[in-house]
């Protein structure tokens, strides 16, 4: 017997009933979703499409008056119920829509006198981390790229590092610095071509930046994690002038919108332009 598409407010009773009822959580996803139904409609979960979800987002923005945070929100609670639904087998999850900028939308970055302070504990209380922090801000890749990378994408001859799976599956060849190409050589030739160059784990590699952060007076500031090392480099290319469109190429960006968050890093570059009017 064939199994009877959900609506979407079928679907949202049951992700309801899997949380906890009654707490506030499960109670805000409820109202929540309640103001996603009216704004999208009550379809079967199958024909929601992402220009649906667009438009929801507009109609939560304009005529519930809803702001960039409350729409993400909502947003959040809806990718929810599609997920819990691809994974009960009815749909394949659409791509959703990127989060609304919000007044708190601001990028953390390490200032060189904080990446020094952070690369001189780690040279005195973990040579590994110092190595593998090193190159996430020369290299600007995720934590787990890093970590993941097999000997044999590492090429000395063309000066790069072939990031071959990525979070998008989109490869990306990035070339070294001076430093990166000096921590490679120091782990490059102790392994096999198919082997990971780092034998350390996430899990590992944090709790050693935990330590960090709390020694070094950060305990309290969340944007103080590992993925700080990534957003330090976009924020260099930026400040130093590469266009944004060659960063969204290194940081292997599928969509520009994620690399717009640092345009506003380099005010600079649009003053410059206004020379190429006056010759």
């Amino acid at each position: 017997m064939k199994t009877k598409m959900p609506t979407l407010s079928e679907a949202t009773r049951v992700v309801y009933k899997r949380r906890k009822n009654g707490t506030k959580s499960a109670t805000n996803f409820l109202i929540g979703m309640k103001h996603n139904i009216k704004a999208l409609g009550d379809l079967p979960v199958n024909k929601i499409t992402r220009p649906m979800v667009n438009k929801m987002m507009d109609i939560l923005k304009q005529e519930r008056k809803n702001s960039n945070a409350v729409v993400n929100q909502k947003m959040g609670y809806l990718r929810v119920v599609l997920q819990e639904m691809e994974e009960d087998g009815f749909i394949e999850m659409i791509k959703m829509p990127k989060p609304r900028p919000t007044k708190n939308s601001k990028v953390h970055y390490l200032t060189e006198d904080m990446e020094k302070e952070l690369l001189d504990y780690f040279s005195v209380h973990s040579k590994k981390a110092f190595h593998i922090v090193s190159l996430l801000i020369d290299l600007g890749c995720r934590v787990n790229e890093l970590l993941e990378l097999e000997k044999r994408f590492v090429d000395f001859k063309n000066n790069q590092i072939n990031f071959n799976e990525r979070k998008n599956d989109k490869a990306v060849a990035v070339p070294m610095t001076q430093r990166v190409r000096w921590i490679m050589n120091l782990y490059y030739y102790d392994v096999d071509d198919t082997d990971k160059l780092f034998d350390i784990n996430y899990s590992e590699l944090n709790a050693i930046w935990q330590k960090a952060r709390k020694d070094l007076g950060y305990a309290d500031k969340k944007f103080y994690t590992l993925h700080l090392c990534r957003h330090t480099c976009a924020s260099r290319l930026v400040q130093r002038g590469v266009p944004i469109l060659l960063v969204k190429d290194w940081l292997g960006h599928e969509d520009i919108e994620n690399t717009m968050i640092y345009a506003h890093l380099a005010p600079k570059a649009l003053h410059s332009v206004v020379d190429v009017l006056n010759d």
